[in-house]
């Protein structure tokens, strides 16, 4: 069977939800091929869901985040950009550092990383479930110019990876257009 075969087999055996269902994509997630490995964890997780929701009447949501997570929270990673052309000063990425840590306290978020470079500040931030991804980089932006108005009001976000260097490149003069 082709790649995208066993993928389908794996979702459709997934969205079954029987106790042999699930026993067919554990025997596959022995020994899968490399290129459906994310698949068959993925398809295995699903049918466990659906059991356990079935078995317990209770509904077990499941959320997928390419960065993961902890607990009730998912990992997002931000760019912030400075407001002109200039690059971020030493105080700036200082007041940045500082702001998103107060913010992230102030909605129960955890600032895993920051990343100060001279074109971006990247942070990688885990944001609890019930807070809106925006009202806490919104909220760290306003907090960064009320104290010189030096970041950029439109910024990045995601929950599937981190950008690289070039990619990061791209996304900067896409938010600037």
């Amino acid at each position: 069977m082709e790649i995208d075969g066993k993928k389908k087999a794996l979702t459709l055996l997934a969205h079954i939800g029987t106790i042999t269902a699930y026993r067919q994509i554990e025997r596959y997630y022995r020994n899968p091929d490399e290129e459906v490995r994310k698949w068959a964890v993925l398809a295995l997780q699903e049918c466990r869901m659906l059991l356990e929701s079935m078995l317990t009447d209770e509904n077990m949501g499941f959320i997928i985040s390419g960065l993961g997570g902890l607990k009730d929270k998912l990992r997002f990673y931000f760019l912030m950009l400075p407001a002109s052309d200039k690059p971020f000063t030493t105080p700036q990425k200082k007041i940045i550092k500082e702001e998103v840590n107060l913010v992230a306290k102030d909605l129960n978020c955890i600032v895993e990383t920051v990343d100060p470079a001279d074109k971006f500040v990247g942070l990688t931030v885990l944001v609890p479930m019930d807070v809106a991804v925006g009202t806490f980089i919104e909220t760290g932006i306003k907090k960064c110019n009320v104290l010189g108005d030096f970041v950029f009001e439109h910024y990045y976000v995601t929950n599937t990876d981190i950008p690289d260097l070039k990619e990061i490149e791209d996304i900067i003069k896409i938010v600037r257009e």
